[in-house]
């Protein structure tokens, strides 16, 4: 390597390492209400400001100066009637212009009892009920990501001048409408949001209940304290399109490596292939929801992409169209024209399929204009069969895309994400066949991979890159490359691994995982219920959703319809991103996202439907397929098929965040195709596993 080569490469690292470490500022300013009540109401107000200022913002609005004057002397009239009422209330603390990292927001105040948390969002004139989940949300993220607020009662209130009689009615009745006494759900820390006239808000603070002998929160350590956000992957790319670094957008305590510094590893993998001149491929594994699309996505939004032309790639196909009109969504918002918009989604999500015909057909072989393509679930890249019964080309699509970026002379790097476990449908071609592409390739390449990808491990469903002689290829192991800790379930960092024992049929190991102490883990034999509880619990802007297996075709007796042209033409792109109230959102509980749908996606609270076509006989999973002309149920005993429903399952079991319901159908006798004794098999083993009866723990 030369001296300018090597001078090039320790710029750029020091380039990442100085994005990397980048930080923020918590909070604008923090008091106890003795020191508060002592302060001058403008010299407070112009700290604010200043810390307004220094947080990025070049201009002080006269709109938000009046509003800190306004909130200011409504909350010292409060404060004075507080510690008249309740002398110990002087120790509280008020933390002003909180930061949410996440999303880029900031809590108006936050009030730290001698206990509990009060999220205070003040607002001028008639409070909007819209303010109710903007509040629930806050409550939320401090309750999953803040280490200072982790166990802790949060209660949201909406404080203003007036209060619209109706909204506090709702807010009430909200507040009686728990049902599950469980500790690990949300709902049993984070209160219904409460909507309250500043004239009224000292009365309430007085009413708090607090456990006297308890340590008075410490407001310094509170707001310094981690704040570890684990957003999920439509919320994160919305969040990089606004310019926010991975750093500050995920970060779980429970990882073993900071997903951001694994995304630094490949950028720099990147430089080094630039500057030396080689074709490179990196193969990232991890246990699903660990972060291996949010590293993708992340690559895909470098401010320097335009040099490398990155750009993401998948064969999930509703994915794609998801994260397409994601992006749509995020630059009308900012501002970009709609056509505009689109055309900028599609250049920074393309579908893989699509990607290498056109090369391929291209008659002048010419190279792509991206050096960078990042391949998600490359895994699922098609086989030879499979290739040609749709294109009728003799050769893999791992082969083909080597092919395709083989065409640079100088330099090129492929980024694949692969999820163990997970081929769900005939054609996949599994790891092995990168492997075979790479060995039998024109150009060497260099092979950055996971001892995981190398030897084969369980996040690979024990399958191995290569299974030959790799012959002139230069292959690097790096652990670094492997991502163990799954980011997606909240709280429950091991259900991957509780999941991998389920689908074992080994319920002893699965239930010594004890998932459901800090992770809702649910069955109930109702699917009313599933659909109540997923509603109920899925508070703020959380998101709920039914999933199940496109094979279980005996759901269509529940009044959910399997039909996978149904599936088909559904507007998926609506199902994940619209509303509560709009008919085709995974609110509705209507519509059930099969493991097609849901492969590299996820929800907050999701209801698993369990289908006949996976039960448990009592020793062990069946596997079957419905023939409808004989109206049965047939073993299956092809083992790559049976190994895609069994994936089916793990997909599908693997998309919960903050928690799962299991709804297990009660079956019917009188149906053949529907037998109870089958249900209740599985249903008492899933219970054996470590599942929790709702039953069981409703009030």
């Amino acid at each position: 390597m030369s001296a300018i080569h090597r001078a090039k490469l320790i710029l750029a690292k020091l380039r990442l390492l100085r994005e990397r470490y980048a930080g923020g500022v918590p909070a604008y300013a923090c008091l106890t209400i003795r020191e508060f009540l002592r302060s001058n109401l403008l010299e407070l107000q112009q700290r604010l400001t200043s810390a307004h200022a220094r947080s990025g913002f070049a201009q002080q609005f006269t709109q938000q100066t009046l509003t800190w004057e306004k909130d200011l002397q409504h909350l010292t009239s409060t404060c004075q009637t507080l510690v008249s009422e309740r002398s110990e209330a002087e120790h509280w603390t008020l933390v002003f212009e909180y930061t949410i990292p996440r999303k880029a927001k900031r809590i108006d105040v936050v009030l730290l009892t001698q206990t509990r948390i009060l999220i205070l969002e003040c607002k001028t004139g008639l409070a909007p009920i819209a303010a109710d989940e903007q509040a629930q949300e806050y409550a939320l993220l401090l309750h999953y990501f803040h280490a200072g607020s982790q166990n802790r009662v949060i209660l949201p209130v909406v404080v203003a001048e007036r209060v619209d009689v109706r909204t506090s009615v709702r807010s009430t009745e909200r507040r009686a409408q728990q049902v599950l006494n469980f500790p690990s759900l949300a709902s049993t820390w984070v209160a219904p949001t409460a909507f309250v006239e500043w004239s009224s808000l000292a009365q309430i603070l007085t009413a708090i209940e607090e456990d006297r002998h308890a340590a008075q929160l410490s407001g310094v350590e509170w707001s310094t304290s981690a704040y570890s956000p684990t957003p999920t992957i439509i919320e994160a790319a919305r969040q990089l399109r606004t310019g926010l670094k991975i750093e500050d957008i995920a970060k779980s305590e429970a990882s073993e490596h900071e997903i951001g510094a694994v995304r630094h590893a490949i950028q720099w993998r990147i430089e080094e292939s630039r500057q030396l001149s080689q074709h490179s491929i990196c193969f990232l594994t991890g246990v699903p929801g660990s972060g291996k699309t949010l590293v993708g996505l992340s690559l895909a939004h470098l401010g320097d992409a335009s040099e490398s032309a990155i750009h993401f790639m998948s064969g999930n196909g509703p994915l794609v169209k998801v994260l397409q009109e994601n992006f749509r969504r995020q630059g009308i918002h900012d501002g970009v024209l709609a056509s505009d918009a689109g055309i900028q989604a599609k250049t920074l999500i393309e579908n893989i399929h699509l990607f290498a015909r056109t090369y391929i057909e291209a008659e002048d072989q010419r190279a792509p204009s991206n050096r960078v393509v990042i391949f998600d679930e490359a895994q699922r890249a098609w086989n030879i069969e499979q290739n040609m019964k749709k294109f009728k080309r003799p050769k893999s699509e791992p082969s083909m895309i080597l092919e395709v970026m083989e065409r640079h002379d100088d330099w090129a790097f492929v980024l694949a994400l692969v999820g163990g476990g997970q081929e769900i449908n005939t054609g996949e071609a599994g790891l092995e066949e990168w492997g075979r592409a790479l060995i039998a390739s024109g150009k060497k390449w260099t092979v950055y991979a996971s001892p995981e990808v190398l030897n084969g491990g369980r996040s690979t469903a024990g399958r191995k890159l290569f299974t030959q002689e790799t012959g002139l290829l230069e292959v690097r192991e790096e652990p670094l490359l492997h991502l163990r800790t799954s980011n997606r379930s909240l709280r429950a960092e091991d259900l991957a691994e509780w999941v991998n024992a389920v689908l074992d049929g080994d319920a002893p190991r699965a239930a010594k995982l004890d998932i459901s102490k800090r992770f809702p883990l649910l069955l109930t034999r109702s699917l009313n219920k599933t659909r109540a509880v997923l509603k109920r619990e899925a508070i703020g802007s959380s998101r709920c959703g039914l999933v199940g297996s496109s094979k279980a075709a005996r759901l269509r007796a529940e009044g959910l319809e399997p039909d996978s042209a149904f599936h088909s033409e559904y507007p998926w792109e609506h199902w994940y991103l619209s509303p509560r109230g709009d008919v085709r959102s995974s609110y509705q509980c209507e519509v059930f996202a099969t493991e097609f749908e849901v492969q590299g996606l996820e929800l907050d609270w999701v209801g698993v439907c369990w289908g006949g076509d996976f039960i448990w006989d009592g020793q062990r999973w069946n596997t079957r397929n419905f023939m409808p002309a004989k109206s049965k149920w047939q073993l299956i005993t092809n083992r790559d098929r049976e190994m895609f429903r069994r994936n089916a399952y793990r997909v599908l079991l693997t998309r919960a965040r903050q928690g799962l319901v299991l709804f297990i159908p009660q079956g019917d006798d009188a149906d053949p195709t529907r037998q109870c004794r089958d249900f209740d098999n599985s249903a008492d083993f899933l219970l054996s596993a470590g599942a929790i009866r709702i039953e069981d723990k409703s009030k």
